[in-house]
């Protein structure tokens, strides 16, 4: 989801009750942010260093939870999955440089916003999908898990989640796949925490999976009309010298017909016009050597052999 859809979001939010202070302030600070970073002249440091994280009354909040934490609330079965899956816990993704597990995010008023964790093993991201033995990574694990645990206890202390564009991944977990039990990662990490899921109407068959497997309460929403561009103008043209071209309907000069050597001019004029050459260079064959064909020094006759 982009930042914008996140802004108007708490901005209907405080509109009707004040849970995200600051959201009006931070469009302006996201626009300002957004324009800035264009121009190559905002760095992550200088937003950091603004009041208030620089994002309009936004604070960053972070956690470091170490692998023992984690440990324990996960319990000893979760946790030894976790352990045989990932040995190297203080070497996987989301992990700090002292092997602390971050989670961080923008605190606006009552609302934490973050990124949701990267999903699956390191050069076959699609593993975790189709091995049930595996596990979500250990800062996966910990940024479900502290979102809702108690800010009594050190957590964030959400009352409830909301996924914000479609999809996620929390529901892909391994698991069981007709129905959630307590060994299956989507049940163990949202737990009881009521899950809000954005997501678009244009596509059931996988929200239907968020709604069975990552217990989300599905706020459908349409997606902008669309339909295939297709050719047009010249682009038509030259499709249709090229069809002619290569299925050899054709007659010969005498009968007012095109001929081949026609034809192959009238495709390189209709490439010119179209500027493809100056997009992809013809690579022509001269000899023993292979040259690009582009420009100016693009020539309207060619042979048969290297024009095919």
């Amino acid at each position: 989801a982009s930042g914008g859809s996140i802004v108007a979001a708490l901005s209907v939010l405080n509109e009707n009750s004040v849970i995200a202070s600051g959201a009006g302030r931070m469009q302006d600070a996201l626009e300002d942010r957004m324009t800035r970073a264009r121009n190559g002249d905002a760095t992550i440091a200088e937003t950091l260093a603004k009041p208030g994280g620089g994002l309009g009354g936004g604070t960053v909040r972070a956690l470091d939870v170490s692998n023992a934490e984690l440990d324990e609330v996960l319990g000893k079965y979760m946790a030894k999955k976790v352990r045989r899956a990932w040995s190297d816990k203080e070497r996987g993704p989301g992990v700090s440089g002292d092997g602390k597990l971050v989670v961080s995010g923008i605190q606006i008023g009552n609302v934490w916003v973050t990124v949701q964790p990267l999903l699956g093993v390191e050069g076959d991201p699609m593993r975790l999908l189709f091995e049930r033995d595996l596990t979500p990574h250990p800062q996966y694990c910990a940024a479900y898990e502290y979102m809702r645990r108690p800010e009594l206890d050190g957590g964030i202390g959400a009352h409830a989640v909301v996924h914000l564009g479609m999809h996620g991944t929390v529901e892909w977990l391994p698991g069981q796949p007709l129905g959630n039990d307590r060994q299956s990662w989507s049940d163990e990490l949202l737990g009881h925490l009521p899950n809000v899921y954005i997501y678009a109407a244009n596509n059931p068959s996988e929200s239907i999976l968020a709604k069975r497997r990552g217990y989300g309460t599905l706020v459908s929403y349409n997606i902008p009309p669309y339909g295939r561009a297709g050719l047009y103008l010249e682009l038509a043209n030259l499709k249709d010298l090229m069809g002619e071209y290569r299925m050899g309907e054709l007659t010969d000069e005498t009968s007012g017909g095109s001929s081949r050597s026609d034809l192959r001019e009238a495709i390189w004029c209709s490439c010119q016009r179209c500027e493809i050459t100056s997009d992809v260079p013809l690579l022509a064959i001269v000899g023993d050597k292979t040259s690009a064909i582009t420009g100016p020094d693009l020539p309207l006759t060619l042979s048969d052999e290297t024009f095919d």
